[in-house]
């Protein structure tokens, strides 16, 4: 078996149009999907019975470099904004030419700043996604 990997160099997100830029690492999306216990006292055996529940297309977090004002300005706007477009692009094995993307809607829900003596000032920022997530 061949060994494939790809770096996340060129990846980027757009959150209502525009670009985050200086972002160090992203995580997510993380999708779940709820699970119902449907078990009755007659269920069939001893074994709890479950049936799929509704998705929950789960946060996109990232850690971003502090720059003093496009990523503040940017991130405090949203941060009062309703949902908007969010399109996260993801390098492919042919590199920064060859792309995926995943798009969908969401809102920020967290934006925090960590302000260490001996390093750079960085930020964390947490995007709740809330619709069904298209890869393309």
């Amino acid at each position: 078996m061949a060994n494939v990997g790809i770096h996340g160099y060129g990846a980027s997100l757009t959150i209502g149009g525009t670009d985050v830029g200086n972002i160090v690492s992203i995580s997510g999306p993380n999708l779940t999907r709820d699970s119902i216990d449907i078990s009755s006292m007659d269920s069939g055996t001893s074994h709890r019975d479950f049936i799929p529940g509704m998705i929950d297309a789960g946060e996109i977090t990232m850690e971003l470099n502090y720059d003093g004002t496009t990523v503040a300005t940017l991130l405090k706007n949203q941060m009062t904004a309703s949902a908007s477009a969010v399109v996260l692009t993801l390098p492919d094995a042919g590199g920064v030419t060859s792309t995926s993307s995943y798009t969908g809607t969401g809102f920020v829900t967290s934006l925090g700043h960590a302000v260490p003596f001996d390093d750079k000032i960085s930020q964390t920022c947490g995007i709740k996604l809330t619709s069904t997530l298209t890869l393309a």
